[in-house]
């Protein structure tokens, strides 16, 4: 499969709320903030968080508000 045949959809609720709060883009397009990582999973919008020195990883399902994932990614920030 060539680079042109790939595409992801993305959160952009959650992406434009992390953004607002200081999480920056890294090189593979993840959202990260003091270690703590978060992406979308897959072509149906799950996605999924790492906490800082991946200590724990949350997978939430396409239908999970964007409030509740952010409010996870911020606690997992500041942990």
């Amino acid at each position: 499969m060539s680079d042109e045949d790939w595409s992801i959809d993305y959160r952009d609720d959650v992406r434009d709320q992390l953004h607002a709060r200081g999480w920056a883009v890294n090189d593979e397009g993840c959202l990260v903030k003091n270690g703590a990582l978060w992406t979308e999973l897959n072509e149906h919008l799950e996605s999924g968080l790492d906490g800082p020195g991946k200590i724990f990883a949350i997978e939430f399902p396409s239908k999970t508000p964007a409030a509740v994932i952010v409010a996870a990614c911020e606690a997992a920030a500041t942990s």
